[in-house]
């Protein structure tokens, strides 16, 4: 799913074992639902791994939300790599 509640998955790229289990997010590109900013998430700059998942965290408004391995593998199953635009603020209204 795209939403996680807190921000608007676009792209998720990572590691995966041979099985093609995700082990690792290593890049997310995204939107923060409360204040609209787009960005990139990486290591050090809005993205910190934990144990079974990672951190999004908005470098505008400091907004941030764990989202589980689980649920970046259904993203990259679901929508694949790249393939919604971010919404709108209209879209943000209407859901």
């Amino acid at each position: 799913m795209p939403n996680t509640g807190q921000f608007y998955l676009v792209d998720v790229a990572g590691q995966a074992d041979e099985a093609g289990r995700l082990l690792e997010v290593t890049s997310v590109q995204c939107r923060c639902l409360p204040c609209g900013w787009s960005f990139d998430a990486l290591p050090g700059r809005g993205l910190i791994a934990i144990a079974g998942g990672a951190v999004l965290a908005c470098p505008h408004c400091e907004n941030r939300q764990a989202v589980s391995l689980a649920r970046f593998s259904e993203f990259i199953d679901r929508v694949g790599s790249g393939s919604r635009p971010a919404p709108t603020d209209a879209d943000h209204l209407s859901h």
